[in-house]
């Protein structure tokens, strides 16, 4: 059974955010805005295959991004599969940014923050159960915004399959779970590149991936070790140690991010208090926050404002 929305149904002014609400509500939480384009002309169709969620999609370029508290609040442990049949869109998440052109495919993960701005004639998003994917590729998690590799053995039948999914009606939950079940074994065919064992390392460092997440998420003030450990899927203990190889914890390197970004807010002249510098960079004590920065910088954040 497929649903269908279009912005025509509503007046000019309201479309963009009718659109808002109908993809928040069937794929993923995250803020919305705009690019370009005065009036806002779109169209989507959802249904369920299967283990499977898709929503296909027309529309003009407009940017979404999901952040920390969009996780907290909503929490989505799915991976998603973007396939563009037709368009262009950007695609950037754990430190990675890719460019999705026509007949391009690549995945995201609900459960860690994400940027894309997308402007499609038609794309495919395909909401995967995590558990599933894992079973069958278990490095998919760490394969995110970046191109599934074209002429990787699969993907074409991939292709086909998700253009068949979303037109087939299926006559019972069996063949439509088992069908589901056969395009999540295409997906991870696919995804299993031979040689990439020779960089599994670097796509499976979770030091790096969280210094990119700590790089993006710095500012939310609720970000602490069970925070990070839990966006990442690891135990506190496994992410602890995954620093204590480079002589770091994981709490030391958010509290310097955020002491830079105070630094440069203070000296470049863009805050007007050492609150404001304090609180925009993550801070919620302001005398730790004056204690630490002292010790990292031998002033006070007071005698950089008054320059």
């Amino acid at each position: 059974m497929k649903a269908q929305y279009t912005t025509e149904i509503v007046e000019a002014p309201r479309r963009f955010e009718y659109w808002n609400d109908v993809v928040c509500r069937h794929c993923l939480q995250a803020d919305s805005k705009l690019l370009g384009t005065p009036v806002f002309d779109g169209a989507m169709s959802v249904s369920s295959i299967g283990m499977l969620d898709m929503a296909i999609m027309s529309s003009p370029l407009h940017h979404w991004r999901r952040d920390a508290h969009h996780i907290r609040s909503n929490p989505d442990d799915d991976l998603w599969l973007a396939f563009m049949v037709s368009g262009e869109a950007y695609l950037a998440q754990d430190g990675r940014q890719t460019r999705l052109q026509s007949g391009d495919m690549a995945l995201y993960d609900g459960a860690r923050p994400f940027e894309f701005a997308l402007g499609p004639e038609k794309i495919y998003l395909t909401r995967l159960p995590r558990k599933s994917l894992l079973s069958r590729c278990p490095e998919a998690e760490h394969l995110t915004a970046q191109l599934i590799d074209a002429r990787r053995p699969g993907v074409m039948a991939l292709r086909s399959m998700l253009e068949e999914a979303g037109t087939c009606e299926f006559n019972d939950a069996e063949s439509a779970v088992r069908y589901s079940a056969a395009l999540l074994d295409v997906l991870a065919l696919s995804l299993a590149a031979p040689g990439s064992r020779a960089t599994a390392a670097e796509k499976n460092d979770l030091y790096k991936r969280v210094l990119a997440y700590l790089r993006e998420n710095y500012t939310d003030p609720q970000l602490n070790l069970h925070v990070l450990a839990a966006a990442h899927h690891v135990s506190e203990r496994t992410l602890t140690r995954a620093f204590a190889q480079h002589n770091q914890t994981p709490m030391d390197v958010l509290r310097r991010v955020r002491l830079q970004a105070s630094y440069r807010a203070l000296t470049e002249g863009n805050v007007g208090n050492v609150t404001t510098a304090a609180l925009d960079a993550g801070f919620s004590d302001l005398s730790h926050f004056s204690r630490v920065f002292r010790a990292a910088f031998g002033c006070t954040p007071q005698s950089l404002l008054s320059h």
